[in-house]
């Protein structure tokens, strides 16, 4: 794995964005003070990658204190291929009602992403479905990737020259050897499970399968072979039982047969007696029917009866009632239009309304002529009031002289008052008028109504009498009495004619019956002749069939010595319930002997599977015994104080290998070896003296340490599990500030040549010489807003 974008916000001490681009960085320092958050950024991409940091329990503390929500993004490559991954995580702020700030966090948030063919395209899936997809693209969980790529402060020197117990106990946690504990418990608890599953197989081998035996299997087919005869001798005797039940069937059957058939043959000769007396009595039936019929149609020409007379004297009398009503109308119509009694009294009030009009618009005019005299000498008398003689006069602007005296009048209220009620008056008098001239027009109006209503009832009346003259017949007079006599006559006469009518079409019906059963009273005769002949040959062939099914039975009952069906057939009695009684009992016992040889057959199959299944039980029973034997074995191997000290201590001398290597770069004075379960150390300068790690200088332990620690990156991951995973990149968190200048030089130098190696490697450190002497670098600086951090 190799980062090459880091982008971040609300990350601990991060408050605001930063975004860090790893491009071109093979070997960088991050710097800064202390606390700054240098660490922080390896933190961010561990948590961008597995939603989890090495020196946080939980994300509970990894929002910044002064913001609600975080993000990390990472891009980075595996073996070539791009992949990016970012995380969020939110909390919510509520304030109670007691002022108090209750916090909520939210359930966190991951999107993956592939770059392919130029595009990102997401890799779906749940957060724990990603965070598995995650591992399987670097090839390390958590732990593995923290102990591989993130090496931590002073852990190394520890494991170098430490406590062997401490050391072993660091061994089992970064190589994983409990995993060998737990294949050593699941293989004694297989071992423990198989035992038992043995023990049940041959617990159920004595139990299940203890007849599995060919002597059992032998002894039923014999039993078997036995039941046969029994077997046969009860088919036998349920099929002649079957046989004897049929025939004494057939005997009933044809006796019964023979008893219909003579009863037909009866029934057809009684039939035919009354054809033959229905053929000689029908011919004189039909003829006295024929006279009857004569005489009744001679009947119905005597009767005067006529179907149109009688329709059109029933229309005539309905235009004779219309004439009736007619007339009446008539005369009520010229009556009301000769009266003019009203008219004259209307036209009488008209003459009074408009004399009372005239006499009204008369008073009013002179009411007006007071109201204006009344008006002048009111005026006259406001403007005499205020003059004096020799004023100038108001209205012709003379001199006034001697005042005249005012004219006596009526008062300009009482005129007023007058001429409202002469207005008044008027209105009535008009309102009167109009009245009375609407009267004299609806009278008008009435009577020339009533002359129209007369002249079109008389027009309809003349059309009545036409209509009328035009349905009768000269003998009758056009006249209501007259109509309703005749049509009173037409009905007598269709009362009498339908039932003449009816009598008629009765004896029509019956000679139409009759005479067809006359003419074939003759074809009767002769089939039912032939009828009754047939019917009694058919009883003597049915007779002579029961007779040969009644020898036949007394064969089959002499041939069983069935006694009693003998002496029920001697006495003419039906058998065929006793033949039932006697087959079912002989049909149960063949079902029973039919049971029991298919119980013994299904326990041949039973036992012939169960020798089969027995002899699979005891191949598996010898099986799961053999590798209960084999996983005990396995336990036993792997028991911690054998097999796991065996792993550490090859584990420990790989990690030697390797760091002497890295030594010969960074230190070439020593070398690494194991001995007795302790890292030894061969001094080259001193003739590979071998002595323990723990008597190395300060700065020799540093470097020893740290070459130990590359090895553990390079071999950690194969150690580890089958895959090895690609280390494209290495984080040190060491502390560089206890290395003297000369130390430090080498150990720089060795860590430039580390570009060679294709391999990021990231030094965290406060050390202002090592950040000077890596050109690329990230600098972090903190304030109270926050830290930040730079690419220089």
């Amino acid at each position: 794995m190799r980062p090459r974008n880091l982008r971040l916000a609300g990350f601990t001490c991060y408050s605001d964005p930063v975004a860090i681009d790893f491009a071109g960085m093979d070997l960088f320092v991050v710097s800064g003070p202390t606390g700054a958050g240098k660490s922080t950024i390896v933190d961010a991409i561990c948590y961008a990658l597995y939603g989890r940091v090495p020196r946080f329990d939980g994300t509970s503390g990894l929002i910044a204190h002064n913001r609600d929500e975080m993000y990390v993004h990472l891009e980075f490559s595996v073996a070539g291929d791009l992949y990016r991954v970012m995380r969020t995580l939110n909390r919510r702020r509520k304030t109670a009602k007691d002022g108090s700030e209750k916090t909520t966090r939210l359930p966190s948030t991951v999107v993956l992403e592939h770059r392919e063919g130029g595009e990102w395209e997401p890799i779906a899936g749940r957060v724990r479905e990603i965070d598995d997809r995650i591992e399987e693209i670097l090839g390390l969980d958590f732990n593995g990737f923290t102990r591989c790529i993130v090496l931590p402060q002073g852990q190394f020197q520890e494991f170098l020259a430490g406590d062997r117990e401490k050391r072993r106990d660091l061994l089992v946690e970064l190589l994983d050897i409990s995993a060998y504990g737990r294949i050593m418990t699941a293989a004694n608890t297989r071992a423990s499970e198989l035992a038992k599953e043995a023990s049940a197989i041959d617990r159920r081998l004595a139990e299940d399968y203890a007849d599995a035996t060919p002597e059992a299997l032998e002894a039923k087919r014999r039993q078997r072979e036995a039941d046969r005869p029994t077997l046969e001798t009860a088919t036998r005797l349920r099929d002649a039982l079957n046989g004897a039940v049929e025939l004494a069937g057939t005997v009933a059957n044809e006796r019964e047969r023979q008893r219909k058939l003579v009863e037909g043959a009866d029934a057809a000769r009684k039939e035919l007696a009354g054809a033959q007396r229905l053929a000689k009595d029908g011919e004189a039936q039909i003829k006295g029917l024929r006279a009857e019929l004569a005489a009744a149609e001679e009947a119905l020409k005597a009767i005067a009866y006529d179907r149109d007379l009688h329709q059109r004297l029933g229309v005539a009398l309905t235009h004779a009632d219309a004439i009736e009503r007619l007339t009446q109308q008539l005369g009520e119509a010229t009556a009301v239009a000769r009266d003019e009694t009203k008219l004259a009294a209307a036209k009488t009030s008209l003459a009074a309304a408009e004399r009372e009009r005239t006499d009204a618009e008369a008073a009013v005019a002179a009411a007006r002529e007071r109201l204006y005299a009344a008006q002048r000498a009111d005026a006259a008398a406001h403007v005499r009031g205020g003059l004096r003689p020799g004023d100038t006069c108001p209205v012709c602007g003379g001199v006034v002289g001697k005042l005249p005296r005012a004219p006596a009048g009526d008062g300009l209220g009482a005129a007023n008052k007058a001429l409202a009620a002469a207005e008044q008056r008027g209105r009535r008098a008009a309102d009167a008028r109009i009245k009375a001239a609407q009267a004299v027009e609806r009278e008008q109006q009435r009577l020339k109504d009533a002359a129209g209503e007369a002249k079109r009832v008389q027009k309809e009346l003349g059309a009545q009498g036409e209509t009328l003259r035009g349905l009768l017949p000269p003998t009758i007079a056009a006249e209501r009495p007259a109509i309703a006599v005749a049509l009173e006559a037409q009905k007598v006469a269709a009362r009498e004619a339908d039932t003449v009518t009816e009598r008629i079409n009765t004896l029509r019906r019956q000679i139409a019956e009759l005479e067809p059963r006359v003419a074939a009273s003759g074809q009767k005769i002769a089939a039912l002749t032939a009828t009754s002949a047939g019917l009694e040959a058919q009883g003597v062939e049915a007779g002579r069939a029961a007779d040969a099914g009644k020898e036949q039975l007394i064969a089959l009952a002499t041939e069983w010595s069935w006694s009693d069906i003998l002496a029920m057939i001697e006495a003419k009695r039906d058998p065929r319930a006793t033949l039932v009684s006697m087959r079912n009992a002989s049909q149960q016992q063949a079902d029973d002997i039919t049971k029991r040889l298919a119980g013994i057959e299904a326990e041949e199959k039973r036992i012939e599977q169960a020798i089969v299944r027995a002899m699979e039980l005891r191949a598996e029973l010898q099986e799961k015994r053999e590798r209960s034997a084999l996983y005990g074995e396995l336990g036993r191997l792997l028991r911690a104080d054998n097999f796991q000290a065996f792993v550490i201590e090859e584990a420990m001398q790989a990690l030697a290998d390797s760091a002497s290597r890295h030594l010969a770069t960074l230190y070439d004075q020593f070398a690494i070896t194991v001995d007795g379960g302790e890292f030894q150390v061969i001094d080259h300068w001193q003739a590979d003296q071998v002595r323990p790690a723990r008597t190395l200088s300060g700065g020799e332990t540093f470097v020893a340490s740290l070459a130990l620690a590359l090895a553990l990156s390079e071999r950690l991951p194969e150690l580890r599990s089958k895959t090895a995973a690609v280390l494209e990149s290495l984080f040190l968190d060491e502390g560089f500030g206890a290395l003297d200048p000369e130390v430090l030089e080498v150990v720089i130098s060795a860590l430039e040549g580390l570009r060679s190696e294709e391999r990021m490697v990231g030094i965290i450190t406060h050390v202002p010489e090592l950040a000077r002497r890596i050109e690329s670098r990230i600098e972090v600086s903190k304030s109270p807003a926050g830290s930040t951090a730079s690419v220089a």
